[in-house]
């Protein structure tokens, strides 16, 4: 499994991703910072990735981009890193089996459970 980091996502939650056993990269990686949400989406599923992303206009993107996205975001304010990779961390683990098909979630940090809708 795959996840593409949104430029708004700490760079060390990629450690995060890897040390759960998937493979993670960003947008830097690809040197396209600054690409619009629906850039971001289609690079995601040329790829076969999951975006992970702290910018909920991902769970507005066209129908076509929706209906064949896997995205994760995260509402988490004010936006500590350190939260945010135990958020990352507990999400994984309990949920990895059920990233195979198109979806958004919204994870907080008071989630025991998260709804994949």
């Amino acid at each position: 499994m795959k996840f593409l980091l949104d430029e708004n996502v700490p760079i060390s939650i990629k450690k995060v991703i890897q040390d759960n056993g998937f493979e993670a990269f960003t947008l830097h990686d690809f040197n396209m910072l600054g690409i619009q949400n629906g850039k971001v989406a289609e690079l995601a599923l040329n790829n076969n990735a999951i975006i992970l992303t702290l910018d909920s206009d991902f769970l507005n993107l066209n129908r076509n981009l929706q209906t064949k996205s896997r995205i994760v975001y995260i509402k988490l304010h004010p936006r500590d890193p350190v939260k945010l990779r135990k958020i990352v961390n507990n999400f994984l683990k309990k949920n990895s089996f059920k990233l195979n098909n198109p979806f958004k979630v919204m994870i907080t940090e008071t989630d025991e459970d998260y709804e994949l809708f």
